[in-house]
């Protein structure tokens, strides 16, 4: 993480049950830990209530769950009788449980995952390849601890070993959940640096960030406002889809256009719902006056899209310099702000 010059913080095992996880949109959590921190984590066997309703509301959580170990401190588990032949596990976010076996052989499920291009893992990612020992994922004296079941509907498996697999992304709710078996931190610290493999670790922690923050925020359709029926798009996530980031109209509710052409400022809070976008910057106003000459106003512009809650539809607003507003609940299209 310091390498990808992330901000963060460590906090412990016993302090998540008293932690507002609000403040966090990315949470990872390391493997090989002791008992106490897993049964902390799982209390009465199941994944933290505060972790799973954090998930379901936006979060993306990067979970690495080889358990096991052997290293001093780092041979817990998340199961009863954990790290026995009798052990049964825990239950992680969506219902996900894990079954041990150290293997030393994972292949390639999903090469288009950016876990496996490296898209996002910058210095010390890259390509996972898997054509010979420690060349990228076999022979790490157990490249994974243990194979995942009982996966959510749409899981996307990453790596597997012959049993099952074990790297895997799902979505849960609001939010998505990132897994592995796998022994990545390990072979990322390794003792013998001749021997390290840094990007499988890297590869993870990228795509985790790039999830976080490129997330779905646009919209468009009609509105009723209070000052005339209006039209809206506008769209906040080129990192997503490629699209201009930029907020327009074909008909603000007095017939006249509109089309941003700077945005200034972005003010997104992605835990409170019902999620709000507020956008602001420059644009010209267009239209034609009485006798037909084409209008080019330029001005500063304020625009709030809000999406809809359990009981209540979408709604947007506009606040332009020119004097004119409009605000009201839609009557057809939507406001999305947040998922993939």
């Amino acid at each position: 993480m310091r390498t990808q010059q992330d901000s963060f913080c460590v906090i412990a095992s016993s302090q998540v049950s008293t932690t507002n996880l609000a403040h966090f949109q990315e949470i990872i959590i390391p493997s090989a830990q002791s008992q106490t921190y897993y049964d902390n984590l799982f209390p009465g066997g199941t994944i933290q209530s505060k972790i799973a309703s954090w998930v379901a509301h936006g979060g993306v959580l990067s979970a690495n769950l080889a358990d096991c170990a052997s290293a001093p401190g780092a041979g817990g588990g998340w199961s009863h009788s954990a790290c026995s032949v009798i052990a049964s596990s825990y239950t992680f976010v969506g219902g996900v449980k894990h079954i041990g076996s150290f293997s030393d052989e994972n292949t390639i499920v999903t090469s288009s995952s950016p876990v496996v291009t490296g898209k996002y893992g910058g210095t010390h990612g890259g390509q996972i390849v898997d054509n010979s020992c420690l060349k990228d994922l076999d022979c790490w004296g157990s490249s994974s601890h243990a194979y995942f079941t009982n996966l959510p509907s749409g899981t996307a498996i990453i790596l597997r070993e012959t049993n099952g697999p074990v790297f895997i992304e799902y979505q849960y709710g609001d939010g998505l959940v990132i897994a592995t078996t796998t022994s990545m931190e390990w072979r990322y610290d390794y003792f013998q640096p001749s021997y390290q493999n840094l990007k499988l670790l890297a590869n993870e922690i990228g795509y985790q960030n790039f999830k976080t923050v490129c997330q779905e925020k646009d919209g468009d359709g009609d509105f009723n406002g209070n000052h005339g029926k209006g039209h809206f798009n506008f769209d906040e996530d080129k990192c997503e889809d490629g699209d201009p980031n930029q907020v327009s109209t074909s008909d603000r509710g007095d017939g006249r256009g509109f089309q941003s052409t700077q945005i200034q400022t972005v003010q997104f809070d992605w835990m409170t719902l019902p999620r709000t976008i507020t956008i602001t910057g420059l644009g010209i106003v267009g239209g034609t006056t009485a006798l037909g000459t084409s209008l080019g106003l330029p001005v500063t512009f304020t625009f709030v899209a809000v999406e809809p809650g359990p009981t209540t539809p979408s709604s947007v607003s506009f606040i332009f310099s020119d004097g004119y507003a409009n605000a009201g609940p839609l009557t057809g299209g939507s406001v999305i702000l947040h998922g993939w």
